[in-house]
Formats: C-alpha cells, sequence, structure tokens
C-alpha cells in the first residue's frame, strides 16, 4: 500500500484552518458512535486494535508523532476498503458502503437530538466530566456520510479518498489530544484522551441502545 505523505506541518495548518476547538472536541468525542454498526471507526480501532500506547509507539521514545499516529489506521482504512469492495473493482458504491456483518449501517439522524439530550442527561446525573456530549451534527446519515467522504462527487469512495478522510480524523484527534501543543503525544495524554474517548464511546451507546429500543417497541 502507498501511504499519503502529508508534512506534519501542512496537516496541522489544514485541520486547525477547518476546525475550531469546541468542532474538534466534538469531532473526538463522537466519530467513533455515529452508530453502533460505525463503532470500528478510529478513535475505536485506533487505540484498542493497534494494541495500545507501546504498540503505536513505533521509535519507542515514549512519545507518539502524527506518523505513527497515521500508519496503523492507513493500513486498517486499506483492510476495511477491501472488505467493502464487494465486487473488486477498486471503488465502493453506496450500496457497498451501506453493508455490514450484520445488514447495513443504522441511520441516526433523526433521533439526533435525542441522543445528544440522553448523553447530555446521564452526564449530569454521574457528574462525569470525563463524558464529552455530541452536537447532533455527528449523527448524520449514511448517505451524507458517503457524500462527504466521496471528494470526487462521482458517486464512488476510491481508496485515495477514504485514506484522505482518515488522515483528516487522524490530525483532528491529534490536535486534540496534543494538550501542550508540542506535536507530540505523550502517554499521559494518549491515556487521558482513552478515558474520554471510552466514557463517551460507552454512554453514547447506551443511548443509542435505549432509543432504538424504545423506537421498536
Amino acid at each position: 500500500m502507498k501511504l499519503i505523505n502529508i508534512p506534519l506541518g501542512v496537516v496541522m495548518n489544514k485541520i486547525t484552518k477547518k476546525f475550531n476547538p469546541l468542532l474538534l472536541t466534538a469531532l473526538f468525542a463522537t466519530s467513533a458512535v455515529l452508530s453502533i454498526s460505525q463503532a470500528n471507526a478510529f478513535e475505536r480501532g485506533g487505540h484498542r486494535g493497534a494494541g495500545g500506547f507501546n504498540n503505536i509507539d513505533a521509535s519507542q521514545d515514549g512519545q507518539l508523532s502524527l506518523d505513527e499516529l497515521t500508519t496503523p489506521q492507513m493500513s486498517k482504512a486499506e483492510r476495511r476498503f477491501n472488505q467493502k469492495d464487494g465486487d473488486d473493482d477498486g471503488l465502493i458504491s453506496l450500496e457497498e458502503f451501506q453493508q455490514t456483518r450484520n445488514g447495513t449501517i443504522t441511520d441516526l439522524s433523526d433521533i439526533a437530538n435525542e441522543i445528544v439530550q440522553c448523553v447530555a442527561d446521564i452526564k449530569a446525573e454521574t457528574s462525569n466530566d470525563d463524558i464529552m456530549v455530541p452536537t447532533p451534527d455527528k449523527f448524520i446519515s449514511p448517505t451524507e456520510k458517503f457524500s462527504a467522504t466521496d471528494t470526487s462527487e462521482d458517486g464512488f469512495i476510491s481508496l485515495e479518498e477514504l485514506q484522505e478522510k482518515v488522515i483528516e480524523k487522524v490530525a483532528a484527534s491529534f490536535l486534540m489530544m496534543d494538550q501542550n501543543a508540542d506535536n507530540l503525544i505523550s502517554e499521559d495524554e494518549y491515556n487521558a484522551a482513552k478515558t474520554i474517548k471510552n466514557a463517551t464511546k460507552s454512554t453514547t451507546r447506551q443511548c443509542i441502545e435505549e432509543l432504538s429500543s424504545e423506537d421498536i417497541i
């Protein structure tokens, strides 16, 4: 696989211009919880699937660079792409994009406001400051998510387009984790972000399951 090589400064400038701090917080906290079936996105797979801080720290210097955080996610993106590309034509259609092992991606856009309120209520009830309350626009429909990745607007997602989206998400998460702005992630920063990610993911999933059950009833 040919990885996209983008200098750290270029990526950070692009991400900083595109997102303000509040939007970055929301992106980091919720990009992995758009739906139960989408829970294998970066924040979930990147930390657990890659084996934790020490495994990601390829240089073993006790700090994570943007490249170290990005590389395993690029490899994962290629695996996910090949899994989605059912007809092996090198492109992912909307139909292929929506397919999961258990059916199709769940559309949560209709209950986005309810999910946000549920997470906010649990955060208030538990006084858990590690829970980050998402914004409704983070629960976009599968069609909208597909369109956001299909930057060429040709009705298909290429591997390059998927990798560009991965780079964007990783860079945004990197910027959020890098609390002292030294362009490196310490283990303490990594663990603090992981605690927030876990608390937010668990709470959001709980809300999704509760609200989905109510819809069925």
